[in-house]
């Protein structure tokens, strides 16, 4: 019996010893901790790089990698940390971008200009002198200018450190206005002596709001103004800032929010547009009337009968459709931007399309815990069908549907798919809030 009892005292001590992690240290590269057992070491990693900038992330090495120092360790880890920097954008090419880091930002200590490729990246609508910041992977080549191995990039929206000095539009050949023609707005870009802005209940337009904010507001903040001195130049606008508040509006359950299509024919085309919506259209841009009526450019520029030109056609509705939320995703409100990245791509949408989707849906999502979405197919489609002549060689149709929620939901996931663009290409993308 005695036997019995030290051979499992035994067989238990050997087990602690083999699997059973102790405390083993705290690192001096601001704050790793490790603890080891004979088979394997977790690290929670908590280790600075560069300027305060802080790597986090929990890992198991196993045998043989427990035994080796956390330095070797870490050369092992770097390749998948993910850092990041802002720059200001001084050359950009078709495949190829680059930029001068701030002063201030730890890579610039390296090199005052690093190049990388953005072929992966895709157009995030720059210029050259914008800010933008870059994500990037792995250490920087030591060349000139610098090499890195960049996955992601966008532009800086929080400019109140330097003023802006493009001019928005030509107040000499713009429309003056004589009403107020916008009240809630989201802000979308801050500069030290305006701002800009798209409208929370949407319209195709970018707002250019002269005058100072204040730090109380904030990038994706939904407010509204009174302003003066108002000027309009096809989707521009321009006014001087009275006062700013913050706004209430939330979108109405059922209305089918800010629906833009897109024209890509191979050859400049005469292109008529049709909708036959099972509701109301609410508001359209360029007018509807019996239809839209456009020459359609293979850079999707769109020109009317008048002379006038649209990046793309907008409407707005009421719908009677029913939608189906039994499939789709649950996403952090904090991932929204992240999860859409990947989903827009798998259903077909260039960069360009993707970021004006992104910019208008995300300051609604990315507070909520979480959000569970659900991109609709027959449901939307057969209740607003679409007739262009000539009938396009590729149609891609992407309406979201999103709830909030305050906790993780289990949902079936969605399969997203795209045919490829090939030939005549319309573009289409909408959505709408379930309450």
């Amino acid at each position: 019996m005695k036997r019995k009892i030290w051979m499992c005292m035994l067989t238990v001590a050997v087990l602690l010893t083999l699997f059973a992690p102790i405390p083993t240290g705290v690192c001096n590269d601001g704050g790793t901790r490790t603890y080891t057992a004979l088979t394997y070491k977790i690290v929670n990693w908590h280790r600075l790089i560069g300027e305060e900038k802080p790597y986090e992330q929990t890992r198991v090495y196993w045998f043989p990698n427990n035994f080796k120092p956390i330095d070797e360790l870490w050369s092992m880890e770097k390749p998948n940390v993910k850092q990041s920097f802002e720059a200001t954008l001084v050359e950009l090419q078709n495949t190829y971008a680059m930029v001068a880091p701030l002063e201030g930002e730890w890579e610039r200590l390296s090199s005052d200009k690093i190049a990388f490729s953005t072929a992966d990246l895709g157009d995030i609508g720059v210029e050259i002198g914008d800010e933008v910041r870059v994500y990037y992977t792995g250490e920087m080549m030591e060349s000139y200018p610098a090499q890195i191995s960049a996955v992601q990039w966008e532009k800086v929206k929080d400019l109140r450190h330097r003023a802006y000095t493009g001019q928005w539009l030509d107040k000499e050949t713009a429309e003056k206005q004589d009403t107020d023609i916008f009240d809630h707005i989201v802000i979308t870009e801050i500069y030290s002596d305006c701002f800009f802005a798209t409208p929370a209940i949407p319209m195709p337009w970018t707002i250019k709001l002269n005058g100072e904010l204040s730090e109380d507001w904030c990038v994706g903040d939904q407010v509204i103004c009174t302003y003066e001195n108002v000027y309009r130049q096809d989707e521009k606008i321009e006014a001087d800032l009275l006062t700013i508040a913050q706004s209430d509006w939330e979108p109405e359950p059922g209305v089918a929010y800010k629906p833009v299509i897109y024209l890509y024919p191979e050859e400049e085309t005469e292109v008529s547009v049709k909708l036959s919506l099972d509701g109301r259209l609410t508001c359209t841009y360029p007018a509807y009337n019996t239809g839209w009526e456009v020459t359609a450019s293979p850079d999707g520029t769109l020109t009317d009968q008048s002379g006038q030109t649209y990046n793309y056609l907008y409407w707005e509705g009421e719908t009677n459709a029913k939608w189906d939320m039994t499939e789709g995703f649950c996403v952090k409100g904090e991932d929204t931007a992240a999860f859409l990245e990947q989903a827009l791509e798998k259903l077909g949408l260039t960069r360009k399309e993707a970021n004006e989707f992104i910019v208008y849906w995300l300051p609604m999502m990315e507070q909520n815990p979480y959000n569970i979405i659900s991109f609709q197919q027959e449901i939307y489609t057969d209740g607003a069908k679409l007739t262009v002549d000539p009938t396009p060689d590729t149609l891609i149709r992407v309406f979201m549907t999103w709830q909030g929620t305050e906790c993780y939901v289990n949902i079936k996931e969605q399969v997203l798919t795209a045919p490829e663009r090939t030939g005549f290409t319309v573009v289409e993308w909408g959505g709408t809030e379930v309450k």
